[in-house]
């Protein structure tokens, strides 16, 4: 299965996919024979992918990159471009996991902090009767040398068809693409802060507010330190990059 022809901003193709048709995707690659990076960007990736190299060559290597962020499909709107879908990964975590589990497919949970993953996959396991819990690893671990072999190690012994990487951007992305050669899943995604998202550790903004591409307004009340230079600086900074660029 083949998702459909990528939209190309700023040079990064994304792929202009529903929810519906990611899980599928994601399902069809599961019972596959070989390992598919599937990434997604917001506006900081978006930024990051301009100033890192590497981050952005990492983007050009998945075999889907979809949106996830509002300020994507605003400036793609700018850029006289259509990305009708923004998918951030707790919008359809659940639809994911109770189509992997119909199919007999399982999910390991890489990241955050110690206990976090567990609790995001016991409760996968009990809103989604036999789902299949592959394993879960915190995040806190050296992303080089024999701490990462142990990981991958263990991902591997577990048979998980799907991985789930929750370090944040762009750390996520690069130990993905650095070691993807070694591991025997059939997808790996990064998900940033999904399983504290999903556990209820960090509360999401207000439904009406994620429903209005105002998510970010909310994250950036919560932190303004920690988030001003993201949104504040860096929102204006990726709508007037795809100005010139248009």
């Amino acid at each position: 299965m083949t998702p459909p022809p990528p939209i190309h901003l700023l040079g990064i193709p994304i792929h202009p996919v529903s929810a519906d048709q990611l899980v599928e995707l994601l399902i069809a690659w599961g019972a596959g024979n070989h390992l598919r990076r599937v990434f997604n960007v917001n506006v900081h990736a978006m930024n990051l992918a301009h100033d890192d190299p590497g981050f952005r060559s990492a983007l050009l290597a998945a075999d889907l990159v979809f949106c996830d962020g509002v300020g994507v499909t605003w400036g793609a709107r700018l850029a006289g471009l259509a990305i009708p879908h923004r998918l951030t990964p707790p919008d359809w975590i659940d639809r994911f996991a109770a189509t992997a589990t119909a199919a007999g497919q399982s999910i390991y949970a890489l990241g955050d902090e110690a206990g976090v993953a567990a609790a995001f996959q016991t409760k996968l396991a009990a809103d989604h009767p036999g789902y299949r819990n592959a394993g879960s690893h915190h995040g806190f671990f050296a992303k080089q040398g024999r701490e990462t072999d142990a990981v991958i190690d263990a991902v591997n012994a577990s048979n998980a068809t799907h991985l789930l990487v929750g370090f944040g951007m762009p750390l996520q992305e690069r130990w993905i693409t650095e070691h993807a050669a070694r591991l025997r899943v059939k997808t790996v995604l990064p998900v940033g802060a999904l399983f504290r998202w999903h556990g209820g550790l960090e509360i999401r903004a207000p439904r009406w507010m994620t429903d209005h591409g105002l998510e970010w307004l909310a994250r950036l009340g919560r932190h303004p330190l920690r988030h001003f230079r993201r949104y504040v600086i860096g929102n204006p900074r990726f709508l007037l990059r795809v100005m010139r660029d248009r």
